[in-house]
């Protein structure tokens, strides 16, 4: 499975960023194209079904069936806990933060996954002065080093 491909991930997400079609069954086709484009593009539909815009126009049910068709996509090492994550988001059960951090760093090893660590810090608590520190500052250091190495 190829991690990024940024020339096909940008139009892709454009097509459907702020506008996704939680309703109908082009849902399942974006889900598709994500998987089959790279695993960042899967992770920005991921993104889609568990940050819906606000106000959430979308059922916490139809939520659940996008996220279990989602879920039937190829397997790879980030796929569970990201999937934990975005069904933190969804649930509106925060991750604790220490959690966050170490989930952001196993993101972090996998070049230019910046959907599923967009995923990861947005379901961690960052209430706490200490955990909205340690969460920005891991994001800021996964992306300063994806950026060093142009990925």
């Amino acid at each position: 499975m190829i991690l990024f491909d940024p020339d096909a991930e940008k139009p892709f997400e454009a097509s459907f960023d702020g506008c996704f079609p939680y309703k109908d069954a082009s849902a399942s086709k974006l889900i598709c194209q994500g998987w089959a484009i790279s695993l960042n593009a899967a992770f920005c539909v991921l993104d889609e079904l568990c940050r819906p815009p606000y106000p959430r126009t979308v059922s916490q049910e139809r939520l659940r069936e996008l996220l279990s068709e989602w879920a039937a996509g190829p397997d790879h090492p980030l796929k569970a806990p990201v999937l934990h994550a975005a069904n933190a988001l969804i649930d509106d059960a925060p991750l604790v933060w220490e959690q966050g951090v170490e989930l952001m760093k196993q993101v972090g090893s996998y070049d230019s996954q910046r959907a599923a660590l967009g995923i990861v810090y947005f379901a961690s608590d960052c209430d706490s002065t200490e955990g909205n520190e340690a969460l920005t500052e891991t994001d800021k250091e996964i992306r300063e080093r994806w950026d060093a190495r142009g990925v």
